[in-house]
């Protein structure tokens, strides 16, 4: 009876060491699986933020693209517009750079017009002034002349000329003629006009000032600085 009790005792004694094995096996596996558990939710929980992390990008770029989206829309609003006005006023753009180049070329044959009646007026301008420059320098030999044909045809008709004749203060014409007539170029007429506007003695021409000559009749500004500077040589 003992040996049958041993004999159950050992199996016993066996099962509960293999069912020992056992469950250590059961515990490692579980212990093993915990660890795998446990990294699979760090694992859960990084592609959770890293998802987080991607939508937040997603979110970022689909504002961008809707922004983009709105200024292209804006854009083409814009060119559509612009189109608009390109084809409202190229006509009229068109007319404006046709009138310009008309008026420009008007304006080239106008400029062409101008300097050749500058070329001319800049050759007439020349020839008066040799003209006034040759008339200045000869008229008082011609009031000579004239004076002289004059009184000659006077003589012919038989009038003589009056010796003696006084006219107003300080003496008479004759004398005062008589006397400025050996001023250079200063003829009879152009006494007799010094003499009826004031001018009746030598010393009169002497005091007169250059724009009191000019003043006279048959005087210029270069035939009086003549005159006035003949007088103070008398």
């Amino acid at each position: 009876m003992d040996l049958e009790n041993e004999e159950k005792f050992a199996q016993i004694e066996s099962s509960l060491s293999l069912e020992q094995q056992r469950l250590e096996k059961l515990w490692d596996a579980y212990e093993q699986q915990e660890k795998d558990l446990n990294a699979a939710l760090d694992r859960i929980n990084f592609l959770e933020a890293d998802i987080e992390t991607k939508q937040t990008m997603i979110t970022s770029l689909q504002e961008l693209l809707m922004e983009r989206d709105t200024k292209l829309r804006d854009m083409e609003i814009e060119r559509q517009r612009q189109g608009k006005v390109e084809a409202e006023y190229e006509p009229r753009i068109k007319v404006m750079e046709d009138t310009m180049n008309d008026q420009t070329e008007k304006y080239d044959r106008l400029l062409s017009i101008t300097q050749e009646m500058e070329d001319e007026l800049d050759l007439a301008r020349k020839s008066l002034h040799a003209r006034d420059s040759w008339f200045n320098l000869n008229v008082s030999s011609l009031e000579s002349i004239s004076e002289v044909i004059k009184e000659w045809r006077s003589i012919q008709a038989g009038k003589f000329p009056a010796v003696g004749k006084t006219s107003g203060p300080g003496g008479g014409k004759p004398e005062f003629v008589e006397a400025v007539s050996k001023i250079k170029g200063l003829g009879t007429i152009k006494a007799e006009n010094l003499y009826d506007s004031g001018f009746h003695t030598v010393d009169d021409l002497k005091a007169a000032s250059l724009d009191d000559v000019s003043s006279v009749i048959g005087f210029t500004k270069l035939s009086a600085s003549k005159v006035v500077a003949g007088a103070k040589n008398l």
